[in-house]
């Protein structure tokens, strides 16, 4: 088995984004119903876009943006109709593209789900309820909500070198025994830590409180009421051991991952069914509440907030990352390395979806993409 895992890093090398094919893949199979997105009667109007690389200001057109950083889809929906879609880098509407990290706001959504539907009790339930792993001294401090916050205090050191977690993660075979041996080294809340190991202990509680594979109950719940086009998959750690790579691997339609962005920016509503329990998807995505005193306060958000991109504005929840664009609207976005992203943004009702080979010379995509929403009527 180790002998494989370093083959993986040695072959394999460096993520990208056909490694679907070279894993295991459980599929998700899609609906009966194929659900339209109309054409906007107006494309999105042409216009100059700014962004920075490594600091520096720099303008062009938004089409030779992305297909000069490696962009395969781009894809901007406003009130459920299509302003742009553009593929790029020999990609087409039929292309497969795997999520990277964009998966994670995917399990937030299952665990959301399985809380409604009471196979989950509720997001502050310690891990060991559902993992008989975790019934020990420190561990058993470690509740759902530290694992979507990326606070449980379990170690994780990055990188791309075979004896790191992230690699130990993304080409591991075996995953539910890596992360039953994570090491706790912080008190349980008190530390954001981008932290892959919460991932597959999420989904080995979605395993065990719903007695199935991940890739099926996210087939059942979500896939099948989206009105995909084409069937989607999760990978695999191996054939083995069945687990779905819950921290990277979801593969799809860019257009549908369109779509999951779309139900999402609807309230998980679909058809007049709710899919997403609404109050889930707030609790989930909602910007940090600041009092007057600029000390804050909100339900279960136990670590320092997480800054990135140098912005005081921005913000992580539940497997989501987050803009206060305003004292009373906030965008939210899946974001995947390599600059794989859903970006919903409810005060302008839109969508917009970057999916690429690589990150490509731009310091921030999402800076980019809240450019995008907030140029539109």
């Amino acid at each position: 088995m180790e002998l494989t895992y370093l083959s993986r890093c040695l072959f394999w090398n460096i993520p990208k984004i056909d490694d679907y094919k070279r894993f295991t893949n459980a599929s998700i199979s899609k609906g009966g119903t194929v659900l339209p997105l109309a054409q906007a009667p107006e494309k999105m109007p042409q216009r100059p876009v700014s962004w920075k690389f490594r600091g520096q200001p720099r303008e062009g057109q938004l089409s030779e943006l992305l297909a000069s950083t490696g962009s395969t889809a781009c894809i901007v929906l406003q009130h459920g109709e299509i302003l742009y879609e553009q593929y790029f880098n020999g990609y087409q509407r039929n292309s497969i593209n795997t999520s990277f990290s964009a998966a994670k706001s995917m399990t937030s959504v299952l665990t959301g789900i399985a809380i409604a539907e009471g196979a989950i009790h509720a997001v502050e339930d310690p891990v060991a309820r559902y993992l008989t792993d975790f019934n020990k001294t420190g561990y058993d401090q470690i509740t759902i909500s530290h694992l979507l916050q990326m606070c449980s205090g379990l170690e994780y050191k990055e990188g791309v070198f075979p004896w790191t977690d992230d690699a130990r993660v993304y080409y591991g075979l075996r995953l539910r025994e890596q992360a039953l041996r994570a090491r706790l080294i912080e008190t349980p809340g008190s530390t954001y830590h981008y932290n892959n190991y919460n991932l597959l202990l999420l989904g080995m509680i979605l395993e065990k409180a719903t007695g199935q594979p991940v890739p099926a109950y996210f087939s059942e719940k979500i896939w099948q009421h989206i009105g995909a086009e084409a069937d989607a998959s999760w990978s695999m750690d191996s054939r083995h051991s069945g687990f779905a790579k819950m921290e990277s691997g979801f593969n799809a339609l860019a257009i549908d991952f369109a779509r999951f962005g779309q139900l999402c920016l609807q309230n998980g509503q679909i058809n007049g069914q709710t899919i997403i329990p609404a109050s889930w998807l707030h609790e989930s995505t909602s910007a940090p509440i600041h009092t007057a005193d600029n000390t804050r306060y909100l339900s279960r958000m136990v670590p320092p907030l997480c800054k990135w991109a140098g912005s005081p504005h921005g913000y992580y929840k539940y497997l989501w990352w987050g803009y206060q664009t305003d004292p009373h609207n906030f965008d939210y976005f899946a974001l995947g390395v390599k600059g794989q992203l859903i970006y919903i943004s409810p005060r302008k009702q839109a969508v917009i979806v970057r999916f690429g080979k690589k990150w490509g010379d731009i310091d921030w995509w999402p800076e980019l993409l809240k450019q995008l929403a907030d140029s539109l009527a």
